[in-house]
């Protein structure tokens, strides 16, 4: 009597399923977590083949979760809610550790701020700028990403980060971007667009606090504490 390949789909899943109950993912090989995942967007279909394929296309099963959903959509079998699925993972774990670290109402610590940064760039492959606004007691008013792509004065113009600080009410402003691709050094962009930031900044009674640059393994260099900020008169 044939088995169908149905059954033969449904016990697999089922083994696979008894594994991750057992060891979580810690417990399947690369494809095979991938495979796990795959089950709850395709849900009647093998998905051994795509899962090797999506390791095969970007190298690892690290860097198909940092895909974005159009890259994930160039693979063959890859559809829209399959791409959403897989690309949600990173940004899920992205909101989970920034909420573990959510923000105090005041900082008294420096390393306070990179703690509630570093987060905000886990898996991120593209260059990110965040700004940070508090007032004179060192609470945050509020944080947003200013660009995505570079940190200089084409991708941000720091007037306009000036005009939103001053309609704020802010009296000290925190940088923040990240080196996807290399250390947590300042390049000379980096040191020249802090320098045109605290310049634009400083007229207005506004401090620039720090800037913090965040590598691809959540390692962090502070301007601030290495003394790199440009001296504008406000002492330290």
């Amino acid at each position: 009597m044939a088995v169908s390949n149905k059954n033969i789909h449904a016990d697999h899943r089922e083994r696979l399923h008894r594994r991750f109950l057992e060891n979580g993912f810690r417990g399947l090989a690369g494809h095979e977590a991938l495979e796990y995942m795959l089950t709850f967007s395709i849900p009647r279909k093998d998905v051994n083949p795509l899962a090797h394929r999506l390791i095969d296309h970007f190298g690892d099963f690290c860097r198909v979760l940092e895909a974005s959903e159009a890259e994930l959509q160039e693979v063959e079998g890859v559809g829209p809610a399959t791409a959403r699925l897989l690309a949600m993972v990173m940004e899920a774990s992205r909101y989970y550790q920034h909420t573990r670290s959510a923000a105090p109402r005041t900082f008294e610590k420096m390393e306070q701020i990179a703690e509630f940064v570093v987060p905000l760039f886990h898996g991120v492959r593209v260059e990110q700028v965040y700004a940070l606004y508090f007032d004179d007691r060192n609470s945050l008013i509020k944080w947003g990403r200013l660009a995505e792509g570079g940190s200089n004065e084409s991708a941000v113009s720091p007037r306009a980060l000036a005009q939103r600080a001053v309609r704020l009410g802010a009296t000290q402003v925190v940088l923040a971007h990240n080196h996807p691709g290399g250390l947590a050094l300042p390049s000379q962009a980096d040191l020249d667009f802090t320098a045109s930031v605290g310049r634009v900044l400083y007229p207005l009674g506004i401090r620039l606090l720090d800037h913090i640059i965040v590598d691809s393994e959540g390692d962090y260099l502070s301007m601030e504490q290495t003394r790199r900020l440009p001296e504008l008169g406000f002492g330290r």
